[in-house]
């Protein structure tokens, strides 16, 4: 991994850990690890970040941030209509999975990691959860209009356990299998009212 020199000090250190957490697991990197590979001094690092807690927050967070703009990229190329931006979230799961090599989601290998509901991570996971709900709640609310809010809530709900199915499974088969069958489950879903 290359160290990007116009970037702050601070800026560095969040690249080398969301690097690592995410290549290796985040139990697994160590902060002298993130030292090292950032070459930086010890105390840089405790000037920025007062624990590797902190630091797994700030790489959760720019995550989610990084993980949105990729997509929200993607689906401003895909058909406009609230199916057409449906689908298309399946499309760039796929397309996304394939980049990455199947390393799957950064929140989920994180999650399984944090067996504590306290830890503050979860509380980064479960925002970035509730954020990609949230999107597709307004996207079936527009594909079907005529439907209550509580029948809008319990596709996407639906919806994002598919995608979280499909994302896990592609990371254990390292196959597009997954995601075609959670394509074709969400269509028959969406199509069965």
């Amino acid at each position: 991994m290359a160290i990007e020199p116009n970037k702050s000090r601070k800026e560095q250190l969040l690249d080398v850990a969301s690097y690592l957490f995410y290549e290796q697991g985040y139990h697994a990197t160590g902060i002298k690890q993130i030292i090292e590979k950032a070459g930086i001094a010890k105390g840089t690092f405790f000037s920025h970040f007062q624990s590797k807690e902190q630091l797994g927050v700030a790489w959760l967070h720019k995550r989610h941030h990084t993980w949105n703009s990729w997509l929200q990229a993607y689906l401003s190329d895909q058909d406009p209509t609230p199916m057409g931006q449906i689908l298309g979230i399946f499309n760039f799961v796929e397309r996304w999975m394939q980049d990455c090599d199947y390393r799957g989601c950064a929140f989920l290998n994180a999650l399984s990691e944090m067996p504590d509901a306290t830890n503050p991570l979860r509380k980064e996971i479960l925002e970035h959860k509730q954020d990609l709900l949230n999107q597709l709640e307004h996207l079936v609310s527009r594909l079907k209009p005529e439907e209550s809010p509580e029948a809008h809530l319990a596709l996407a709900h639906s919806l994002l356990v598919l995608l979280s199915g499909c994302i896990t499974e592609m990371q254990v088969f390292r196959a597009l299998w997954p995601i075609d069958a959670a394509r074709r489950a969400a269509c028959a879903l969406i199509e069965r009212k």
